[in-house]
């Protein structure tokens, strides 16, 4: 706890001489927030460039977040976590980012998710609540792992409407089909699907999240050759079949049409998704920018008295760097700070979110790639590391909403225009 006698002075590493989310002076606790974070960044960097090569898991990355706390620190207190809320799971995102962006979104699928999932229950039914309140519950008790995926890459809008079926039997659900993006996969215990469900008493399209233990029947990883992609690949995105697999009532959320299936009761894991996905590419472009920094103070070209930091073009890409770094660091921030203030409803979240994905991680993609025009030739080895983060920072662009989902619901609801109002072009 924070000794309210003490002053932002008497705080050891108040005014932290690193770019961070937080507001500064920073408190004792998020002081130890972060520096648990640079901790594990540290220890993740050392192993980063070896995991992307290879397209392994660093499970041993999960077990020492799973040591130290931080891998449920979203848990209210009362759960074993640290009540850790939006902004501060961002900043540490950010921090954690800078030594293994893959391992990083990996295990922030489950660290915002179980956020999320406490915001989202409490105007849910007392069914759900019940339900909720079990799962938060073994994962404390357990110090479980969550993954799972609204995504397939064999149909676009899968989160929608999922290929993945559910037909019904007796106490459940049978489900079959190929789930994508099961991010931290390897580390998992327990394992999440969007399905479709077939001829459900509500309707023909009906969608929800079906949760299972990782080990049941029927359940099979595809391993890392299903996850051999661009970036990011230390998350374990691997894909999941699942083949007759049982899943009993309790364990299926409610379903909903599949024109609602992204956002009725999921405000809170929408808006918790858009702005720490955009907290961990901002962790990216600042590693890049760090490289930059040390990369123009360091390289002189045999010709030249002085290095390449004192040439006035670099600089001003050095700049622009940095400006676009502290604009998508206001805007996160800000995006927080406002649904924290007051949570976001669905027509907010859609427009709120969209914005704060589009711009930040857009910035960061900009910022990556004029670390790589500074760069030169040495940007190409992997051996210098910045072209792992050239690559990894792409991936911020292919999470939903894309660049086209998003400019579309922000301007509809600028406009009055319902999201799924059909026809939809035209």
């Amino acid at each position: 706890m924070t000794d309210p006698e003490r002053t932002a002075e008497e705080v050891p590493g108040a005014w932290p001489d690193y770019p961070t989310l937080l507001r500064k002076p920073l408190s004792e606790r998020e002081v130890r927030l972060l520096e648990r974070a640079r901790r594990h960044a540290t220890d993740f960097a050392a192993r980063a460039d070896q995991v992307d090569r290879d397209g392994t898991f660093p499970l041993e990355s999960y077990e020492e977040m799973k040591a130290s706390g931080y891998a449920h620190m979203t848990l209210p207190a009362r759960f074993g976590g640290e009540d850790v809320d939006l902004l501060e799971l961002c900043a540490c995102e950010e921090q954690l980012a800078q030594g293994c962006a893959g391992t990083t979104l990996g295990v922030n699928m489950h660290i915002f998710g179980v956020g999320a999932l406490l915001h989202d229950g409490q105007n849910a039914p007392p069914a759900r609540q019940a339900q909720i309140e079990m799962m938060l519950t073994f994962i404390g008790t357990s110090k479980a792992i969550m993954c799972g995926s609204f995504s397939e890459t064999s149909q676009a809008g899968a989160y929608f409407l999922p290929a993945t079926k559910a037909t019904r039997v007796d106490g459940g659900w049978r489900i079959n089909g190929v789930k994508s993006y099961n991010s931290n996969l390897p580390a998992a215990d327990v394992v999440g699907a969007s399905v479709h469900f077939l001829d459900h008493p509500d309707g023909e399209d009906m969608v929800g999240m079906v949760m299972l233990p990782k080990d049941s029947p029927g359940v099979t990883s595809l391993g890392a050759e299903s996850w051999d992609v661009l970036g990011v690949r230390a998350s374990g995105s691997f894909d999941v079949r699942f083949e007759d697999t049982f899943v009993p009532d309790a364990m299926v959320a409610p379903v909903v049409p599949a024109s609602e299936a992204l956002f009725r009761g999921m405000e809170a894991f929408l808006a918790w998704f858009n702005l720490t996905i955009s907290a961990v590419y901002m962790g990216v472009a600042q590693a890049a920018t760090d490289w930059t920094i040390a990369y123009l103070k360091e390289r002189q070209p045999p010709l030249e008295e002085r290095p390449l930091a004192h040439m006035a073009g670099m600089q001003y890409q050095l700049a622009e760097m940095m400006a676009l770094n502290t604009a998508s660091r206001a805007l996160i921030r800000a995006s927080a700070e406002d649904w924290m203030a007051k949570p976001w409803d669905n027509e907010e979240t859609a427009e709120k979110g969209s914005i704060c994905k589009y711009v930040t991680t857009n910035n960061h993609v900009r910022v990556v790639g004029i670390a790589m025009d500074i760069a030169g030739g040495p940007g190409l080895f992997r051996q210098f590391g910045l072209e792992r983060l050239y690559r990894d920072v792409r991936a911020g662009k292919a999470h939903p909403p894309a660049d086209l989902m998003a400019l579309e619901w922000i301007g509809k609801r600028a406009l009055g225009i319902p999201r799924d109002f059909l026809p939809r072009w035209g």
